[in-house]
Parts: C-alpha cells; sequence; structure tokens
C-alpha cells in the first residue's frame, strides 16, 4: 500500500498542471498526471522519478471509470487532488458557437463535476485529503467574447464554494484557486494584452505554497485582482459601458496585430 502522500493533478501534460506536477514532485510527492496526451505526458514522467502517467479523457465517462479503478488498485487513496484540465474558446456574440460553449463546460465544468464525485471515496482514505480546483479570475469581470470561458468559470467558482459548504463535517479541505494570466500553451493563442502575466512555474509556485498553508481560496497575481475588484465597485451601468469599450480596444489591438 502506498505510504508517500499522493498528488493527483489533470490537465498535467502542459502549462500550469505540468509546471504543478513537477512542483510536486520535487517536494518529495507522488504525483500521479492526468491528461489526454500520452506522449506528453511520457515526456513529463521522464523529468522525474517522482511522477506517474495516467492517460485520460476526462470528458468520457467510460475513460474516468477506469481511471478511478486503476487509481485505487495503485495506490489505494489520494491526499489531493488539483482538477486543473480546461480549455478556453472565444466567440463572437452576434453568432454564438454552440459547439464551443458545450466544449468549453464539458471539460470546465462537468468534468470537475464528475471528477470530484468519482475521486472523494479515494480522498475520504487519506488522513490528510484535500481537492483544490483551479478556477480563473475572469468571471470577475465581463470581458469581450469570453461568455463561454467566463460563465464556466463562474459555475466552478460556485460549485466550489458551495462544494466546502457541504463538506464542512468531511476532513476534505476545499480549495478554489482563481489565477489570472499564466504562460500556457493556451494563454500563448490570445490576441490582446495580458497584464502582469506570470510564468507557470511562479504560478505552481504560488499554489503549492497557498495549498501547504492550508487557504481556501487563492486569487493571484493580487494587482490584477485587486484592479478587477476596484471595477465591480463602479456603478453596474459604467461598469458595463467600461467592460465594452475595453472589448473594442482589444478587437482593435488584435486587427493592428494580424498579418496583412
Amino acid at each position: 500500500m502506498q505510504t508517500q502522500s499522493v498528488c493527483l493533478i489533470t490537465g498535467a501534460s502542459s502549462g500550469l498542471g505540468r509546471a504543478l506536477a513537477l512542483q510536486f514532485a520535487r517536494s518529495g510527492w507522488q504525483v500521479v498526471a492526468l491528461a489526454r496526451s500520452q506522449v506528453l505526458l511520457e515526456q513529463l514522467r521522464h523529468e522525474h522519478a517522482g511522477i506517474d502517467i495516467l492517460p485520460v479523457d476526462l470528458t468520457d465517462s467510460a475513460q474516468l471509470a477506469g481511471a478511478t479503478a486503476e487509481l485505487s488498485a495503485r495506490y489505494g487513496r489520494l491526499d489531493q487532488v488539483i482538477l486543473n484540465a480546461g480549455t478556453c474558446e472565444y466567440v463572437e456574440a452576434e453568432d454564438l458557437n454552440l459547439g464551443s460553449f458545450e466544449r468549453t463546460f464539458n471539460l470546465n465544468v462537468l468534468a470537475v463535476v464528475a471528477c470530484t464525485k468519482a475521486w472523494l471515496p479515494l480522498l475520504l482514505r487519506s488522513s490528510t485529503p484535500r481537492l483544490a480546483i483551479v478556477g480563473s479570475l475572469a468571471h470577475l469581470f465581463p470581458f469581450g467574447r469570453a461568455e463561454a470561458y467566463g460563465a464556466s468559470k463562474a459555475a466552478i467558482s460556485y460549485f466550489t464554494d458551495s462544494l466546502r459548504v457541504d463538506l464542512a463535517h468531511t476532513p476534505i479541505q476545499v480549495c478554489l484557486i482563481e489565477p489570472g494570466f499564466v504562460d500556457t500553451p493556451l494563454t500563448q493563442k490570445n490576441d490582446f494584452p495580458m497584464p502582469f502575466l506570470l510564468s507557470s512555474a511562479d504560478a505552481a509556485s504560488r499554489i503549492y505554497r497557498a495549498l501547504a498553508l492550508g487557504r481556501v481560496r487563492l486569487q493571484f497575481p493580487r494587482r490584477l485582482t485587486w484592479s478587477l475588484k476596484l471595477l465591480n465597485l463602479l456603478p453596474y451601468r459604467l461598469r458595463q459601458q467600461l467592460a465594452a469599450r475595453m472589448a473594442r480596444q482589444a478587437q482593435t489591438h488584435a486587427r493592428a496585430g494580424s498579418p496583412s
């Protein structure tokens, strides 16, 4: 039976998830890295002996059930679960792409709920169980073209806070992690300025420290967090006008940066 503390991380093949896997492995944890790409997971496993891998599509219920059975057989318990896997698709308001909403919510919301349901029993076998769910600061302000992504992260914020209330009678600590812009393959596709952009390694280090301290919510970086919270103090109509102006500026910037 596994004696070393076990940390499971989803979306671990690249970006923040990959950085988290390395951060925890280097800190002495047995890491179980989950993602869809077996090739990228194999590359990650070669970087540290403390990383085990499990290729799985979390939106596929059959694959998730198989992965859960495998986790139970390999480890018997999970001490920490970080639900980090996510996606972002921008949409056009004049012609909302329902497929974008479906794909975004399937991974960002429904898969999170499914993983929580599947792995809570394994967490309850630990003496120090912790569940961390990665959201985003994006839901604090209405950004342009972010109807699908922002709404999914708003849903995750509420889900996590409500889950913490209903699990208060259990030993499971529930943490909501809400980063700003982190340099990942996903954000590298953005065609607009990203203020206070952090490296994946920096973000992973902040998350590791927060979880070690038992934080129930982590929002970072502070400058972006407080900027968005101050914007939310504006009168509603003014806030909406400012958001619309920012969206137009972002679109102008994107067009200016596009090849002719």
